[in-house]
C-alpha cells in the first residue's frame, strides 16, 4: 500500500509514504530494498524518487547483504540502475571510480550482467568497467568463474560461457600480474599462459600451481593454454614444484604422468622415489632400489589413507604383489 501510494501519488502523501519505505532500509530485508529502487525508478513525483536514490545511496556498501539486494533491484530496471551505479565517486580508491567499484556485490553478479543481462546497454557497460578495474573483488569473480571451468562434452568442445569469461579477462591488465594474494590462483595463470606471460610463474607457490596446472587436464581450455600450461610442466627444475609433479605421478593423474614420460624429470626426495619408479613402471630400477619391497612398504605405511589407489591399480597391471602394513588389503579390488 505504502509503495503504491509512493509510486502513483503526488505531494505531501508520496513523500510522507516514500520516507517511510526508505528508513524500513535501515533493516536489509529484500523486500524493503526492491521496494525503494522501484521508486527511484517509477515514482512520479520526482522527488519521490531523488529521495529514494539518496536512501539506496546510503544503503550501498553499508553491508554486503544490503549492497547485494540493491544490486538485484536495480537490475531489474537497467536505466535508472545505470545512472545509480556509473555515478561518479571520486574518493573510490579503485578503478573506475564510479558508485558500483566503491563496494561491489559478490557472488559473480557484475560478471553474470556483463555476460548474460537481456539489457544490451547494461551488458555492455558492465563488460567495460571489467575490462579496467582493479577491485579484487571483481578480479576474483574472474578467477572463481575460471577456476570452475566446465568438463568439455566431446572432444574439442569450449564451453561458450566460460570461453565469453576468459574473453573478457583477457582484456583486463590487472589480471595478468604477479600471483594475487592466495596460491590457488589458477584461473588467473591460465591468463597469464595466454598472453606469454610464463614470467608470473615464478611468483606463485610452485607446488600449488603445479597441482592446479595437473589437475587441469579434464578442462576444455584454449588449445594455446593446454599447450602452455604442458610444456612449462616439462621444464620444471628441482624444487618444491617437480617434488609436487612427482607425488601427483603416484596418485596417477594423466598430466604429471605424461608430464614426467616426456621430460624424465624425477623425485629428489629417496622418500617418494620408490613409489614413483613403481608408478612409471620402471621396473629394473625400482627391482634394484628395492629388492625386497621394504621402501615401499614403509612409503605404504607413513602415508597410510593418503596412499591412492593408483598403486593397486599399477600393481595389478603387472601381475605385482604390494606389501599390504596395518590392515591394508593388496588386493587392488578391496
Amino acid at each position: 500500500m505504502l509503495e503504491q501510494i509512493a509510486v502513483s501519488d503526488t505531494g505531501s502523501s508520496a513523500r510522507l509514504a516514500a520516507r517511510i519505505l526508505c528508513r524500513r532500509l535501515r533493516h536489509p530485508y529484500v523486500r524493503n530494498v526492491a521496494a525503494v529502487a522501484r521508486l527511484m525508478a517509477g515514482a512520479r513525483d520526482e522527488r519521490v524518487a531523488a529521495m529514494a536514490e539518496e536512501a539506496l545511496a546510503l544503503a550501498w556498501g553499508s553491508d554486503q547483504e544490503v549492497t547485494n539486494h540493491v544490486w538485484d533491484a536495480l537490475t531489474a530496471t537497467p536505466g535508472p540502475a545505470l545512472r545509480f551505479l556509473l555515478a561518479p565517486a571520486p574518493d573510490c580508491p579503485h578503478e573506475p571510480r564510479v558508485r558500483l567499484v566503491t563496494a561491489p556485490p559478490d557472488g559473480r553478479r557484475v560478471l553474470a550482467a556483463a555476460l548474460k543481462s537481456a539489457d544490451p546497454e547494461l551488458r555492455g557497460a558492465m563488460a567495460d568497467l571489467l575490462r579496467v578495474t582493479d577491485h579484487p573483488v571483481l578480479l576474483g569473480d574472474f578467477e572463481g568463474a575460471l577456476n570452475s571451468w566446465p568438463m568439455p562434452r566431446r572432444p574439442g568442445d569450449v564451453e561458450l560461457e566460460t570461453r565469453a569469461v576468459l574473453d573478457l579477462a583477457l582484456t583486463n591488465t590487472h589480471l595478468c600480474q604477479p600471483a594475487p594474494v592466495g596460491r590457488r590462483r589458477v584461473g588467473l595463470a591460465v591468463v597469464a599462459i595466454l598472453k606469454g606471460r610464463f614470467d608470473l610463474f615464478d611468483s606463485y607457490d610452485p607446488a600449488s600451481l603445479v597441482a592446479q596446472l595437473v589437475r587441469l587436464d579434464h578442462r576444455a581450455l584454449p588449445a594455446p593454454a593446454t599447450e602452455g600450461y604442458r610444456r612449462w610442466l616439462r621444464a620444471l627444475g628441482p624444487g618444491p614444484g617437480r617434488e609436487q609433479l612427482c607425488e601427483l605421478v603416484i596418485d596417477g593423474y594423466f598430466e604429471a604422468l605424461t608430464a614426467v614420460a616426456d621430460s624424465g624429470q624425477e623425485p629428489d626426495s629417496p622418500y617418494l622415489l620408490p613409489a614413483f619408479l613403481f608408478c612409471t613402471e620402471q621396473w629394473e630400477r625400482y627391482d634394484a632400489l628395492d629388492p625386497d619391497g621394504t621402501l615401499l612398504e614403509n612409503y605404504i605405511i607413513k602415508e597410510c589413507d593418503d596412499v591412492g589407489m593408483y598403486l593397486w591399480t599399477v600393481a595389478e597391471r603387472n601381475g605385482r604383489q604390494l606389501p599390504a602394513p596395518r590392515g591394508l588389503a593388496a588386493d587392488p579390488g578391496f
